[in-house]
């Protein structure tokens, strides 16, 4: 990964650490949700199949 894709990894999981610590229980729902989908997109034997 470049540093361009880090910062926007970085910023995506300070958006969602916010909505963990501060949202209510469909903001952490969400939160988590969100964090699977971008660390699924990463690994390489299931961004084939989204």
């Amino acid at each position: 990964m470049d540093q361009a894709t880090l910062m926007k990894y970085g910023i995506a999981a300070a958006v969602l650490f916010a909505a963990w610590k501060y949202g209510g229980s469909m903001g952490k729902a969400a939160a988590v949700a969100v964090g699977a989908v971008a660390v699924a997109r990463r690994t390489p034997y299931v961004k084939e199949v989204l």
